[in-house]
């Protein structure tokens, strides 16, 4: 098993994961807030915008868009998608 440094908090870890077991919860629970948040708005919204308006950090909305899968079922709820994710990457 390898010494990972956690993606969201920064600790240090042994597993295959990116995130530590502690900040897994936190980040399903973002995940759903962002998911709720663009199925609730009525328009495209922005990176921007969709952190300030849920309170996810805007660094941890950008980590969950390099996941492709993610960033697939943002925009198709309405994260604008004129946003490039190679832009994010």
């Amino acid at each position: 098993m390898n010494l990972n440094k956690c993606e969201r908090c920064g600790c240090f870890f042994a597993s295959k994961n990116a995130v530590c077991p502690n900040c897994v919860s936190k980040d399903e629970h973002d995940i759903s807030q962002l998911k709720n948040y663009l199925c609730e708005s009525d328009s495209a919204v922005s990176i921007e915008n969709l952190a300030s308006g849920t309170g996810v950090s805007l660094k941890n909305v950008n980590r969950f868009l390099q996941n492709k899968d993610l960033y697939t079922t943002f925009t198709n709820l309405g994260l604008d998608s004129e946003i490039n994710i190679n832009t994010i990457l």
